[in-house]
């Protein structure tokens, strides 16, 4: 059986590969992933393809988008990533980047909920 770490690095190395029948294939039935409500893609994705779908927002609100992890840690039910987004405003073309950590829940073996946090959401809200 994988551990959360593992779960969760298969996760983003397909998600990173657009292998997204990989991704559904790794998340519970009851998936549920939390963005901050005041982003343009916040708020609550719900279902197998709610990576696929809020992933589409998210990379459609920048001009550029990158992801850098740096580490994914995890215990018997949880893990946590932490990355840096990096960001191009499509508004005033300013990049900049953001920490942030990404905690998810397992249940049954799948990825049951992604939890973002960002330094600071309402500067991310700002800019894009």
């Amino acid at each position: 059986m994988s551990t959360p770490r593992e779960m969760l690095q298969a996760v983003y190395a397909a998600a990173g590969a657009r292998d997204w029948d990989r991704v559904e294939s790794l998340v519970h039935p009851d998936f549920v992933l939390f963005e901050a409500e005041c982003l343009p893609f916040g708020g609550e994705w719900r279902g197998k393809d709610a990576l696929q779908r809020c992933a589409a927002a998210m990379y459609a609100t920048w001009a550029e988008a990158n992801v850098d992890i740096h580490d994914i840690t995890g215990g018997d039910s949880n893990a946590v990533t932490v990355l840096t987004l990096t960001m191009t405003s499509k508004r005033t073309g300013e990049t900049f980047s953001q920490t942030v950590n990404e905690c998810g829940a397992f249940e049954d073996g799948l990825l049951k909920e992604l939890r973002i946090h960002y330094f600071d959401a309402a500067e991310i809200a700002e800019k894009a």
